[in-house]
């Protein structure tokens, strides 16, 4: 018998624990009778689920989805009174040896929304479960390489580090984009077992990358430039590419203004930009000391420019004139 509490960001991380319990506690002939799934079930489905009986078939496993527990959905939120967790704690006390039962909590990956640790069903569950927190990684985390690089030799797959680094631009850090990702190449570069930048760039869906982004913008190699557009371009519609640019600019801006006057941590509260520490807006400080404030403004001028040639046909090649924009900083377009 186990409880266990999930929860964080990484939902492929949690995904894959829950695969590695039910190889460990369930018999593969009866798998599909003893594996159950809910989702944010009322006080008296859960005080059952929690009751359940020994099985005559092996081992049962349950995922509870508690996501409506934690956090608010529609500004509502399931709350259980004192002698609901009174009750909910007795059945955790006396659950049967045969009843495992996973308490799952994700995440939006793109909102501020978080396992609220203050309500006393969380304290109940630190009590009685095994707790661990699945956080999404940050790109400059150690762990984030090596966990790719364990993603690799589980598909028999190799890259170097380079490679990997253009992976991590083109699909950020989502765990589940790029480990479907890994599998689309394993099947197009077959019988190959290497991975190539070229494989990524030709094969990979670009995600909005804070940092590919400022690469493009403040890079003086033009060849490496237009290379790299054009290799986006094709997967994006240039109006999408115009507005990562804008929305991006005016992080970027505020850094450069504002780079001299506050601390990196300040700037990152202020720009609402989520890390354990202050080292992506090092980063980007680093990427835009060579741009000053005028050129990176001068830059967004000629961008709004662009995407109201574009949208109101005053150009015919939309693509050939953003590419403009980029290759001469906003000068003269």
């Amino acid at each position: 018998m186990a409880i266990y509490f999930f929860y964080g960001k990484e939902e492929f991380l949690i995904s894959k624990e829950i695969e590695k319990l039910k190889k460990e506690l369930l018999d593969e002939a009866f798998k599909a009778m003893n594996f159950r799934i809910y989702y944010s079930p009322e006080f008296s489905e859960l005080l059952d689920i929690l009751s359940s009986a020994p099985l005559m078939f092996g081992n049962l496993l349950t995922v509870v989805h508690c996501e409506n527990y934690f956090m608010k959905f529609k500004n509502k939120r399931i709350e259980f009174s004192d002698e609901q967790l009174k009750a909910l704690e007795a059945a955790m006390k006396n659950i049967s040896d045969s009843n495992n039962i996973v308490f799952v909590c994700s995440e939006p990956r793109n909102e501020d929304k978080k396992t609220d640790n203050r309500i006393k069903l969380y304290k109940l569950l630190s009590q009685h479960s095994n707790v661990k927190d699945f956080p999404e990684y940050k790109d400059y985390e150690k762990g984030f390489t090596a966990y790719i690089n364990s993603l690799l030799k589980e598909k028999e797959l190799t890259a170097d580090a380079k490679t990997v680094k253009v992976l991590t631009e083109y699909c950020g850090v989502n765990l589940r984009l790029i480990d479907s990702e890994l599998e689309k190449i394993k099947i197009i570069i077959y019988p190959k077992k290497t991975i190539t930048e070229k494989d990524i760039r030709e094969n990979c869906k670009l995600q909005e990358d804070i940092f590919a982004l400022a690469d493009l913008i403040t890079s003086s190699d033009k060849n490496a430039v237009i290379k790299n557009f054009w290799a986006t371009i094709e997967k994006k519609h240039c109006l999408e590419m115009l507005a990562l640019f804008q929305k991006n600019l005016h992080k970027y801006i505020y850094i450069k203004t504002y780079e001299r006057e506050k601390s990196a941590a300040e700037i990152m509260n202020n720009l609402q930009i989520k890390a354990k520490s202050d080292y992506p807006i090092v980063l980007l400080i680093d990427k835009l000391k060579n741009k000053t404030l005028r050129e990176l403004m001068d830059f967004k001028h000629a961008l709004t420019e662009a995407e109201l040639k574009i949208k109101t046909g005053q150009t015919t090649n939309p693509d050939y004139l953003l590419e403009s924009v980029l290759l001469t900083g906003g000068q003269n377009v």
